[in-house]
């Protein structure tokens, strides 16, 4: 890594001109290379991070330029009663489809960074992970992963790595890595976790272990939709097995889609009621 080449540069000549003006004291230019390596090294690292926050913070505008645009074409559509149909479904999709690549694009300037900094290219690899996942495009969305940082900064990273997991059936790796993410993140940062792993084995059947699986997360995380899991499965209602109360994050894993929310026009064009 070019700081680390650059740091001990800067040391060996602070430590070798203090040695001319100042000959025959070597702990005073050990000194001075230590002062000069991580003088430099700092300096370096925080220029870095600067530029990568720059490049994170364009990538965030972009996403949220795009969504305010998005959101604003939907309510257009909706108020013509256009939202329903799958034409406009797919126009959506492929709005969105661009948007992320285009903030995949800007991540791209991160690449001359990592001769400066080994973590710059995992950092940008955890969000393009996130964003193909986001996509759909799960074969670069687990690309990406498998390259980014280690340990897994957070629950939904870790919950995207193990749904590709799942998708691939990838079943003892899956364990695994819940094991380790519950270990990791505590309380209720596990929530996603623990509903996610439960709802990996009502899919394949493996009843009692998830339910095991929830009273432990009961107990952990003292979330409302972790329990009420346990009580459906424990008391033999499979089918009420429902992960909806986790929101957004869950749904962000494209394991189950959202239930369309049924829209009834009222007779002499009076406002809309949902059911």
């Amino acid at each position: 890594m070019l700081t680390i080449l650059l740091g001990c540069l800067a040391g060996a000549l602070l430590a070798l001109g203090l040695g001319f003006a100042w000959p025959g004291h070597l702990w005073a230019q050990i000194v001075a290379w230590f002062l000069g390596f991580f003088g430099v090294s700092i300096a370096v690292n925080l220029a870095i991070r600067r530029r990568l926050e720059a490049i994170f913070k364009d990538v965030q505008t972009h996403i949220e330029s795009t969504q305010g645009q998005l959101r604003r074409r939907i309510s257009v559509m909706q108020n013509r009663n256009m939202g329903g149909g799958k034409a406009v479904q797919k126009l959506l999709e492929k709005d969105q489809d661009t948007s992320i690549r285009d903030a995949v694009a800007i991540l791209d300037r991160v690449a001359p960074l990592k001769k400066w900094n080994l973590l710059a290219e995992r950092q940008a690899n955890t969000l393009k992970g996130q964003l193909y996942y986001q996509i759909k495009d799960y074969e670069s969305a687990g690309r990406c992963l498998d390259k980014s940082l280690v340990p897994t900064p957070d629950p939904l990273t870790l919950a995207i790595k193990m749904a590709l997991m799942y998708r691939q059936e990838r079943f003892d790796e899956l364990e695994k890595a819940f094991r380790r993410g519950v270990k990791r993140f505590r309380d209720e940062k596990g929530v996603l976790l623990y509903g996610l792993y439960a709802w990996v084995l009502v899919s394949r059947e493996r009843i009692d272990e998830a339910i095991v699986v929830l009273e432990q997360g009961k107990n952990k995380t003292e979330d409302a939709t972790i329990k009420q899991n346990w009580e459906h499965l424990a008391n033999g209602r499979v089918r009420h097995f429902s992960n909806s109360g986790l929101g957004e994050q869950w749904y962000a894993l494209h394991l189950e889609e959202p239930k369309p929310v049924k829209i009834r026009q009222t007779r002499f064009g009076g406002p809309l009621r949902r059911h």
